[in-house]
């Protein structure tokens, strides 16, 4: 189940999501969710843009961006750690508001957990989706098999353990 009322997410989710056709999806579960305008300049395809774009026009994906005080505190995460401005911004953002952050970024998710940040990664988002029933679990094992030839960095063994469970 959610915890937290608010989702922080990373770009390499959307694509995840985007890349499945099941954005949409995401966004029926009992949260807000939000990103910076940091993860939105960093999606350069059009289709992707159009489809993120749905979600912010009909408020149902908060973007936030940063005075300058803000700049400034993610400029520090960013000069001591060696992720990008990008991931340093979602990452303050879910600390700053206590918020779940949603990544598959290795190097972000350990950074933001050394910072006492909530992390996780699209098998938290699939476990969600097939508890709150907006999959059923033969369609979210389908969809993680599919996911998993296309992002060959998800953890396989996890992944594998899902698809077997929601299979039978």
């Amino acid at each position: 189940m959610i915890e937290e009322k608010l989702i922080v997410s990373d770009t390499n989710i959307f694509i995840d999501l985007i890349s499945l056709n099941v954005l949409d999806k995401f966004f029926l579960l009992p949260c807000d969710i939000c990103t910076t305008d940091f993860v939105i300049n960093e999606i350069a395809w059009p289709e992707q843009r159009a489809e993120i774009g749905k979600h912010i026009k009909a408020k149902k994906l908060t973007v936030v961006s940063f005075n300058y005080k803000e700049l400034l505190d993610i400029n520090a995460l960013k000069i001591n750690s060696t992720i990008s401005m990008t991931d340093c911004s979602v990452w303050y953002y879910a600390k700053k508001t206590g918020g779940r952050l949603i990544t598959g970024d290795g190097k972000l998710r350990k950074s933001a957990e050394k910072d006492n940040v909530k992390v996780s990664g699209i098998l938290y988002i699939f476990n969600n989706l097939v508890e709150y029933g907006i999959f059923s679990m033969p369609v979210a094992a389908t969809l993680l098999k599919h996911l998993s030839i296309i992002n060959p960095r998800l953890p396989k063994r996890e992944c594998e353990k899902r698809i077997g469970t929601w299979r039978n």
